[in-house]
């Protein structure tokens, strides 16, 4: 159209700036997500682990804990509202990738109570969880969470050979350790100075 402006260079460059700061976004993370599992993964392993030390009667209040956590926490997200933002391709697939994962975690927790034992389903939770880190490894160019994931298949196949649970517990706080906070402590720190150098 006639009445159309030309973009000045200045303005052209601030919008290419603008432009790769927003797609750099997209593909970063924080970090907190992974440092929050994987805390309270820890957490409930090692208290679940004392549980069973000390001869407690309720050995999975912990899991009972966190189920009920995690379920407040994916209501609110499912409910909180929405900043309205533009979806990439990669963005709609992690969600379907997200989507898979929950499922198959419950399908995972329900079997647990139904027909699969313990031992056999925490190693289930590990090879999901593997799953989980090798795609956000490999979409995030993150070597911490593809190496996390290998050494979450190693501790799956640890417990599927360990014979006696409380002993799983400390296998899979060892998993969560690697796979999600130390990828986690590492993504943080990376994305604290991608944000220090977008201020400059």
């Amino acid at each position: 159209m006639e009445n159309e402006q030309p973009f000045s260079n200045e303005k052209s460059l601030a919008l290419i700036q603008q432009m790769i700061r927003q797609a750099r976004s997209n593909i970063t993370d924080s970090g907190s997500g992974w440092l929050l599992w994987g805390t309270l993964i820890f957490l409930t392993c090692v208290s679940t682990y004392i549980f069973i030390d000390i001869g407690s009667e309720n050995i999975f209040l912990a899991w009972n804990i966190f189920g009920g956590i995690t379920v407040i926490m994916l209501l609110v997200d499912i409910f909180r509202p929405r900043r309205k933002t533009v979806l990439t391709y990669v963005d709609e697939v992690m969600r379907y990738v997200n989507i898979a994962f929950i499922v198959s975690l419950f399908t995972i927790i329900i079997s647990i109570n139904i027909s699969v034992s313990p031992n056999s389903g925490f190693g289930y939770f590990l090879m999901i969880f593997a799953i989980l880190m090798l795609v956000n490894g490999g979409v995030l160019k993150s070597r911490a969470l593809i190496i996390g994931a290998a050494l979450n298949w190693a501790g799956a196949i640890a417990i599927f050979i360990n014979k006696e649970f409380k002993y799983d517990m400390l296998i899979m706080a060892g998993a969560v350790m690697a796979g999600y906070i130390i990828p986690g402590l590492i993504m943080r720190a990376q994305y604290r100075k991608l944000r220090q150098k977008d201020q400059l």
